[in-house]
């Protein structure tokens, strides 16, 4: 499973589960963070997600963006629509920067470990790969109604988002 000089790993993971554990997240949000830091110690995870130079990190990075970007603009033409002048204070500041929070957080803890079991299992079927990755991805997204149902909606939003900017992304670093 690791190599030799694989002591900083073992070490850092330790660390961070013990960090962990002590601490007074969310028992769900706990428990998805102490799986994926368990997964670092699995040399397939690690390859995964750092080949084609953090391809993944930066889908999830990316579609946090996107998933942000969306909701302040529609938010603005809500506003627009009802004849509102559109407050661009801080409070708009202080919306954008807890909503990409939430989103970050999100698709790095949730979004990232459901699209490595997506690209695992689905390249298996390589017929149907493309509606297989989009249905596990779209299907994690739904279960969120079961652990939190108040990020039903914006789950289901962001595992779209997530899904189409990993396979775009997929399309153009194998075309390189």
């Amino acid at each position: 499973m690791l190599k030799g000089n694989s002591y900083i790993l073992v070490f850092s993971v330790l660390i961070f589960l013990l960090i962990l554990l002590a601490s007074n997240t969310l028992l769900i949000i706990r428990t998805l963070l102490i799986v994926m830091t368990i997964g670092f110690l699995f040399p397939i995870i690690r390859k995964t997600l750092f080949k084609d130079k953090f391809r993944k990190f930066k889908v999830a990075f990316y579609s946090s963006l996107t998933f942000t970007s969306g909701i302040i603009l529609i938010s603005f033409l809500t506003s627009m629509n009802k004849r509102q002048l559109y407050n661009s204070d801080g409070e708009v500041f202080l919306f954008m920067i807890v909503v990409l929070f939430y989103s970050l957080i999100g698709n790095f803890v949730y979004g990232l470990p459901v699209s490595l079991m997506a690209e695992f299992i689905s390249m298996k079927f390589f017929n149907v790969r493309f509606w297989l990755s989009g249905f596990i991805h779209i299907g994690f997204g739904l279960l969120t109604y079961f652990i939190y149902p108040g990020f039903f909606i914006p789950a289901i939003i962001s595992s779209i988002i997530f899904f189409a900017i990993d396979e775009i992304t997929k399309k153009s670093s194998t075309a390189h």
